[in-house]
């Protein structure tokens, strides 16, 4: 049976484009994936992020430049 809440979005997305589609997708997909939060750092990262613990106060740096230079250099 089909319920009043999946009518009613499959009424919206008839008419959606196909690359509005691919996005909901990924989204219903990221929801329904189990949340997987186990991972091993790899020793390069351990040492990086020792490095930046012990940095003085002056030394640190913006979040975004930090986030920035992290994906560069991890590719996250």
């Amino acid at each position: 049976m089909e319920s009043a809440t999946l009518k009613s979005i499959n009424k919206i997305l008839k008419e959606a484009p196909e690359n509005i589609l691919e996005r909901i997708l990924g989204y219903i997909e990221g929801i329904l994936e189990e949340e997987n939060t186990d991972f091993e750092l790899s020793d390069e990262q351990k040492k990086s992020l020792q490095e930046i613990k012990e940095r003085s106060y002056e030394q640190h740096t913006e979040i975004d430049t930090f986030l920035n230079e992290m994906s560069s250099k991890y590719e996250i």
